[in-house]
């Protein structure tokens, strides 16, 4: 089989999570009516459409879909951003919460602003700087919950591992390794295995929270 095709079969699969994962997350809305699930579920859904934008145009158009990167990592910052805000209970987190947010989008934005073209590639500033606070933001909230219920466990886990193994494929690799063909299959898969663990813990968090929500009716 080619590997290029195996590559974008695995990445198909794991959009095909997503895909299921966003469906689930949307389907209670309604019935379980909390804030935070309501972000998560919209988060989901989010990045199905810019995976999904960025697998078709992947495919059709090797290289030419740098651009996504910019819609994917900010989406994840802002929406998770949210997602953790509400989850802080500590008045003084929610304020660097939306301290971070503030300063950290403006300088993306006055990035793209002072050079245009710049939007066209890869921004490693943007993945270090959005990554790095979600994963500090996950560890913090982990530490709350010891010893206490927790809350979006499986999928705080989940987005640490995820996040730390994209962070350094993207910022310690060459771009052109990521998304060229050769030896694209070598990198991308690995990161590809880390977004289906994701996906995978992301389901196990939507099964324990309905289980929760069913208990409670």
């Amino acid at each position: 089989m080619d590997p290029y095709l195996f590559g974008f079969a695995l990445s198909i699969f794991s959009l095909l999570l997503l895909l299921i994962n966003a469906l689930l997350f949307l389907s209670k809305v309604k019935k379980i009516n909390n804030p935070t699930y309501k972000y998560v579920a919209v988060y989901l859904g989010v990045l199905f459409i810019v995976e999904l934008f960025c697998n078709v145009i992947g495919y059709l158009y090797p290289a030419q879909n740098l651009y996504l990167s910019h819609f994917y990592f900010n989406a994840q910052f802002v929406l998770l951003s949210v997602v953790f805000y509400r989850l802080f209970s500590n008045p003084k987190l929610k304020k660097v919460v939306v301290l971070n947010y503030v300063v950290v989008t403006s300088v993306i934005i006055g990035m793209y602003v002072y050079e245009t073209n710049s939007f066209w590639q890869f921004n490693l500033f943007e993945i270090a700087a959005t990554s790095a606070l979600l994963i500090i933001y996950a560890l913090i909230h982990l530490n709350n919950t010891l010893g206490t219920k927790k809350k979006y466990f499986y999928l705080t886990i989940g987005l640490i591992l995820y996040l730390l193994c994209s962070s350094l494929i993207f910022l310690f690799g060459n771009y052109e390794l990521v998304f060229i063909k050769d030896p694209y299959i070598d990198i991308w898969i690995f990161n590809t295995l880390f977004y289906i663990i994701y996906q995978v813990l992301i389901f196990i968090e939507w099964k324990y929270i309905n289980k929760q929500w069913l208990s409670n009716e």
